[in-house]
């Protein structure tokens, strides 16, 4: 399906249920230029990220279509909407192994703090 095919379907639904652009920018918040730019399949400057799949499920919502269904459809005409993929966090370095001073002072330490734990 195309941008223009798309946006003509929407605007056909809209159309047919006697919802204007007005009264769903009003409902939704965002300006009704966006969705007529939607609805003409010119979605190419659009805010980019999750704020443009938010606007067309804002749209399907207000126009009685299932929101997750459309947005799948848009993602597909607009691949540059299209969920991002969080990267794999890159695996920590293991910590190098400890030398025995390291250990000796740890357990120093440690036996310090018991000591002051039982003169309480």
């Amino acid at each position: 399906m195309t941008p223009q095919t798309f946006g003509q379907q929407l605007r056909r639904h809209r159309e047919k249920r006697r919802i204007t652009l007005r009264e769903i920018a009003s409902q939704t918040k965002v300006s009704a230029g966006l969705f007529e730019s939607l609805e003409n399949g010119e979605c190419v400057r659009w805010p980019g990220g999750i704020y443009g799949r938010g606007f067309v499920r804002a749209y399907a919502t207000a126009v009685g279509l299932d929101p997750e269904q459309v947005v799948a459809i848009f993602s597909d005409c607009y691949p540059q909407f299209a969920l991002e993929v969080p990267e794999e966090p890159a695996p920590e370095a293991p910590e190098p192994p400890q030398t025995m001073l390291a250990r000796l002072k740890g357990a120093v330490a440690a036996w310090f703090r018991v000591l002051a734990d039982t003169r309480r």
